[in-house]
């Protein structure tokens, strides 16, 4: 069997697939906001954006969990303190710094931007970051395995409870809700799988080489969609299994194909860029996509799923490519890397030192 990492002086290896994988989320998101903002067509049936928002952001949190989890590390409040201070920066500093500008250039205020529940779409860092407290609480005050079950059920709790519609009927609690992005507290599930699969990574990999895992979830996975006019595919309990199965799906695709993503071709070394440029990525797309395409409404007068996803697909690739070439330009600058994309300071391992941006300046 491929070993799929290796440990050298105490720190994991990057495993090239997820690298690639995460790429490919990436571009699922890239994807499903072009289709919101140029076409408006998502969530009406007729494209394939139905299909990959059963398992986009499910997949980015349940790859957050699976390289949050790193074997031996003790939650205690020394190592949390040091995971916040670096957590921080990169979650809550950097997304706010390009939510403002986007804000100021939209003519938004400050104020109904951050009251509203998707953040217009910057929403993802914070509620990643509220996903490490919680599971940093749960780790430091739970050292048995109970941590794992108790996890579980918050995370099962949290999709039951959390809605994009949820209220709880009272000004100030609801206005904390829009704060905190609350209604998005759902995926927290997965972030839980992510890091679980990671922690049992053996045993998951016996289950995807067996022959009865991926079986089920491929005929579950296209059976319910197929039906999904007389099944009920909005209800929390088959909407999760639905994502639950894409997911194993997605991975076990990507795992099987590691020698397509890996840096010896050329696809590989592209995803595999890309997904190590993700926060970058999204930072910056949202002032990218096209807001002046209105006028085109053939997609929706004539549903034409295959021509759609095409023209998506390559405004999505134009427009990553163009993050790309954006971040590469700002990343010139280090005191720029450090503080918009969080990017530790520039110190070098060998003999000659170089001093950080933070001490130059």
């Amino acid at each position: 069997m491929f070993t799929e990492d290796t440990v050298i002086s105490g720190k994991s290896q990057r495993i090239g697939y997820i690298d690639a994988l995460r790429g490919f989320t990436m571009f699922m998101v890239v994807f499903m906001h072009v289709g919101t903002v140029c076409w408006g067509i998502v969530g009406k049936g007729i494209s394939l954006h139905d299909f990959l928002g059963q398992v986009r952001m499910p997949m980015f949190f349940f790859i957050s969990g699976f390289v949050l989890y790193r074997e031996g590390v003790v939650w205690d409040m020394s190592h949390i303190v040091s995971f916040f201070k670096k957590k921080v920066p990169v979650q809550l500093i950097s997304p706010f710094i390009f939510f403002a500008v986007f804000l100021h250039i939209s003519g938004i205020p400050l104020a109904d931007g951050v009251m509203d529940k998707y953040k217009l779409g910057y929403w993802f860092t914070l509620v990643l970051l509220e996903f490490f407290v919680i599971y940093a609480v749960v780790r430091c005050c739970v050292r048995s395995w109970w941590y794992k079950i108790i996890l579980v059920a918050i995370g099962l709790v949290l999709y039951g409870c959390c809605s994009p519609h949820m209220t709880a009927g009272h000004h100030t609690v609801d206005n904390l809700f829009l704060l905190l992005s609350v209604h998005q507290w759902r995926y927290f599930i997965f972030l839980v799988l992510g890091a679980l699969t990671r922690e049992h990574f053996a045993t998951v990999q016996a289950w995807l080489d067996g022959k009865w895992l991926l079986a089920v979830c491929i005929l579950f996975y296209f059976l319910v969609n197929a039906f999904g006019d007389v099944l009920p595919v909005h209800e929390k309990p088959l909407r999760f299994m639905l994502s639950l199965s894409g997911l194993v799906i997605l991975f076990a695709f990507f795992r099987s194909k590691q020698a397509c993503f890996s840096r010896e071709t050329r696809l590989g070394r592209v995803m595999q860029y890309t997904g190590r440029r993700t926060l970058d990525i999204y930072l910056i797309h949202y002032f990218l996509i096209p807001r002046n395409l209105s006028f085109i409404t053939i997609f929706t007068d004539h549903p034409m799923p295959i021509i759609e996803a095409a023209a998506s697909t390559l405004i999505s690739i134009l427009i990553i490519a163009a993050c790309l070439l954006i971040s590469n330009i700002i990343r010139l600058s280090p005191w720029l890397a450090h503080w918009l994309f969080g990017t530790k300071s520039a110190t070098s391992n060998t003999s000659t030192q170089v001093h950080s941006p933070k001490s130059d300046g």
